[in-house]
């Protein structure tokens, strides 16, 4: 009788345990692809800060390889998810060269809504992940 207790009572931590981990390996999914996101959406500002054409092509480059490491860790590529942000890009180093403040900012706020917009269809690591491009892109320079 004794036994049969202490083996339900180690059957019961270890069943706990295992909940626990599932539990916290899923919020360390979600972690890294939010601080993935947050490193994608600062790459974007850093093209839109750029001093110089080169200096936005490179810029436009890292945002890229951030695009890619956020893919590779979310299994989905962002542009699936997020209408145009290539075509966005491309017109936010364009404005970038041109030194159109106004058009920036534009371009900025069309990033933020269609990723905002593709946040909303996704859920656990994608749904973190779109909300840390978010937070990276809060803190461009208005």
């Amino acid at each position: 009788m004794r036994a049969n207790r202490s083996t339900r009572r180690l059957t019961a931590v270890l069943a706990s345990l295992i909940g626990a981990a599932a539990v916290l390996g899923a919020c360390g999914g979600e972690i890294r692809a939010e601080r993935q996101g947050r490193q994608l959406g600062e790459a974007i500002c850093d093209v839109k800060e750029a001093d110089s054409v080169d200096d936005a092509e490179r810029q436009l480059e890292q945002a890229q390889r951030e695009m890619n490491d956020l893919q590779r860790i979310v299994g989905r590529p962002v542009d699936e998810d997020v209408d145009d942000i290539q075509e966005n890009l491309r017109d936010l180093v364009e404005h970038t060269q041109e030194g159109n403040d106004a058009l920036l900012q534009q371009d900025i706020s069309v990033i933020q809504r269609n990723v905002d917009a593709g946040a909303r269809t996704l859920s656990g690591e994608g749904q973190a992940a779109y909300e840390g491009i978010q937070q990276g892109l809060g803190d461009c320079d208005y």
